[in-house]
């Protein structure tokens, strides 16, 4: 979202189109739609509206709302004048779970979700996650330890791969017992670099909201991509090429990602996470494979290894 909102916010797009409308469910479609967020859907509002301080989405846990650039020629093809009438900006009482105090949070919003998100990163400073690590990523990257030297002292997994043929939600359940988390109970893990990543059954969903754990055979490592997580060879911060759909414009934007390498060369796994909200969540995870083969070839993971190392196995 940092990504995106420091395009929308770039001069040249704000002249060509200076407003913003909210769209439900931009990036997948939710089976339960929170009442509040599909009523804001469509709204048009000048971008520098305050209204969007507090309600640029994502909005709450697992929120697939965002936000369209307009220009006037759109509000006209719409059928409009001029934009909406931005809705009043409500607050509620509510009580935080952390503290057990009483305090109030904005309604339809998340508790500590009413900012925009990267909007400070896009005003040239760095979410705390970042800085935390002390990420430059501006000013160069680390070399990378050839693959043959990390292989050769390469860990055996601890955690047996698991039988095939089960349901999606047997090998799920599986991967989150290593951290104490449950199914729809995600839990905040602090990692050998020492941030704080999400654990949930997030990691194994696709866009619709499916399970794609039961793909290529990769079920059956569930629990060692838990301890690629737990115990890995390396932890590696980058940036990554993300696509904008073409009902978002298209193009493509660019992203955080930490990347987990385990690299036994029998299974060699590697697990993504993206920064959401200055917070990391699971992107995905996965055994690299030969090209147009069902074979592992960890050599794979090279290519994905780059960036600032924030962890190696035998540096802590």
């Amino acid at each position: 979202m940092a990504g995106r909102l420091r395009q929308m916010l770039d001069p040249d797009v704000l002249k060509a189109r200076p407003f913003w409308e909210y769209v439900h469910g931009q990036t997948r479609k939710p089976k339960i739609p929170r009442r509040q967020h599909l009523a804001w859907d469509g709204l048009i509002l000048p971008a520098d509206h305050e209204w969007f301080q507090t309600h640029f989405p994502p909005n709450d846990w697992e929120c697939s709302c965002g936000v369209r650039t307009r220009s006037k020629r759109d509000l006209e093809r719409l059928g409009k004048s001029g934009p909406d009438e931005a809705p009043p900006i409500a607050r509620e009482p509510y009580i935080d779970r952390k503290t057990g105090k009483l305090t109030e949070k904005v309604q339809g919003v998340g508790f500590g979700w009413d900012y925009q998100p990267g909007g400070l990163w896009a005003r040239g400073l760095t979410p705390s996650q970042i800085d935390s690590s002390n990420v430059k990523l501006a000013f160069g990257v680390d070399d990378v330890e050839p693959l043959t030297d990390l292989i050769a002292k390469a860990k055996p997994f601890k955690a047996k791969a698991l039988a095939s043929g089960r349901q999606a939600k047997f090998y799920v359940e599986r991967f989150l017992t290593a951290f104490g988390a449950k199914i729809g109970e995600p839990v905040l893990f602090r990692d050998k670099a020492g941030s704080d990543v999400v654990i949930s059954d997030d990691l194994f969903r696709n866009a619709q909201g499916d399970y794609k754990v039961l793909k290529r055979g990769r079920e059956i490592h569930a629990a060692q991509l838990a301890e690629a997580i737990r115990d890995p060879d390396e932890i590696w911060l980058g940036v990554a090429e993300r696509a904008i759909p073409e009902d978002q414009g298209g193009g493509t934007e660019r992203v955080l990602d930490r990347k987990y390498i385990r690299v036994d060369p029998k299974t060699g796994l590697l697990v993504i996470f993206e920064l959401f909200q200055n917070t990391w969540f699971g992107k995905t995870a996965f055994q690299p494979l030969k090209k147009n083969s069902v074979k592992t070839d960890v050599n794979q993971i090279d290519r994905r290894r780059g960036g600032k190392l924030l962890f190696k196995r035998g540096q802590e």
